[in-house]
């Protein structure tokens, strides 16, 4: 006698193609009461790691979480989510022989007030020279130890070494950003045979799409390159040397040209500038000398006008770097310095002007900090023959 097929069983079904792509018989076996519409609403919330592991439910999801479209709504969902949830903190030594690279999460750190850092498999790892952060971009992070540069998705695990510049040099200092005009990643190296952007000055560009080094400038003008570049609306920015100057040199990575940011009008007093980017926009940090640190915010890119300050800072004898984020409530995450080295992550709420420190453990004695997003972004879609850390 025939046994009766259970309700909950459905019978095999052809592959059905959906806005998103398609579905195969074998997803809707596995999720019988989930629409693949909302399916595809669920999935591009999800974290990295989950998705990479959904990645072998199914030959279909494989594909679907693989495709470009899908890539960049989980990347803008992630940018979007104000509560840092797909955020981390890529922490690198700030001495040798201390070249390991680690982790942990921004969210933990902002909502448990601890976390524990994990190590991650860093392509440069064994150089003899310190790891560097130059900068991070759409969840791919750029590194430098030496004359090595490396483009590297932490989360993916997926990495590319640049070819060697070649540039003979005494001063050294790489960009990192995004050309979205033509979908391509480019490093910008800046070399000098004398101080930070001092004397003669060579300014060579990689792009991912040809996997090599060309000059896009030569010149003996001073070029106030003293930091690795901030990239923020399709250009890179470094603060000046100078106390007195008050713009912000500029390069835009998609016309090739330099130019130049006006900075806020700071009034009366002496500081230096670093430069941050947060929630997208380009912020500067004065450090008054015993004073305070003032945090302004350009809201409008380019526009003068547009300048706020969006915080003061007491010293309290201590040094801080430009903020890592700032909450919904105004309180700001940042590294505190002492002695020269970063030692700290503190949190300043500036409503009742109190400190917090949150606690970090397996992290170096002296580290530096940089946010980024997890993604799913693939370097082999940038151009990149990548490799894989185990």
């Amino acid at each position: 006698m025939a046994t009766e097929r259970s309700s909950n069983c459905r019978e095999p079904k052809m592959t059905m193609q959906t806005s998103h792509g398609l579905l195969s018989t074998e997803d809707s076996l596995l999720l019988p009461d989930l629409p693949p519409e909302i399916i595809f609403q669920i999935l591009p919330r999800l974290p990295v790691k989950s998705l990479l592991r959904f990645r072998c439910v199914s030959k279909s999801w494989r594909s679907l979480i693989s495709q470009p479209q899908f890539v960049k709504t989980h990347l803008s969902l992630a940018s979007k989510n104000t509560s840092y949830a797909h955020h981390r903190l890529i922490l690198t030594g700030q001495y040798p022989p201390s070249t390991g690279v680690k982790s942990c999460s921004l969210y933990s750190i902002l909502n448990e007030q601890s976390d524990t850092a994990v190590d991650l498999d860093c392509p440069l790892k064994g150089s003899r020279w310190r790891i560097m952060v130059v900068g991070c971009c759409d969840g791919l992070v750029c590194i430098a130890a030496g004359n090595e540069v490396c483009i590297w998705n932490p989360s993916t695990r997926k990495s590319k070494r640049l070819p060697n510049a070649r540039m003979p040099y005494l001063f050294c200092r790489y960009g990192f950003g995004y050309d979205e005009s033509i979908d391509d990643c480019k490093v910008v190296g800046f070399f000098s045979n004398s101080g930070a952007g001092c004397g003669d000055v060579k300014v060579k560009l990689y792009t991912s799409k040809t996997d090599w080094w060309r000059s896009i400038l030569d010149s003996s003008d001073f070029i106030p390159w003293n930091d690795s570049g901030i990239y923020v609306k399709g250009a890179l920015h470094c603060a000046p040397w100078g106390r007195s100057c008050q713009v912000i040199v500029s390069l835009d990575l998609a016309k090739e040209k330099f130019g130049e940011v006006l900075q806020p009008d700071y009034g009366d007093g002496h500081s230096q500038s670093m430069l941050a980017v947060v929630s997208g926009c380009l912020c500067v940090v004065r450090n008054y000398d015993g004073a305070c640190v003032d945090v302004w915010m350009m809201k409008e890119y380019d526009r003068r006008e547009s300048w706020i300050k969006l915080v003061v800072i007491p010293y309290g004898n201590l040094n801080y770097s430009p903020p890592l984020c700032i909450l919904k409530n105004g309180e700001v995450l940042l590294h505190i310095q002492k002695r020269c080295v970063w030692t700290h992550l503190v949190r300043y709420n500036p409503k009742d002007v109190t400190f917090t420190y949150p606690t970090l453990h397996n992290c170096p004695s002296y580290f530096v900090a940089y946010p980024y997003i997890e993604s799913l972004v693939l370097l082999d879609t940038l151009g990149f023959d990548c490799n894989t850390t185990s």
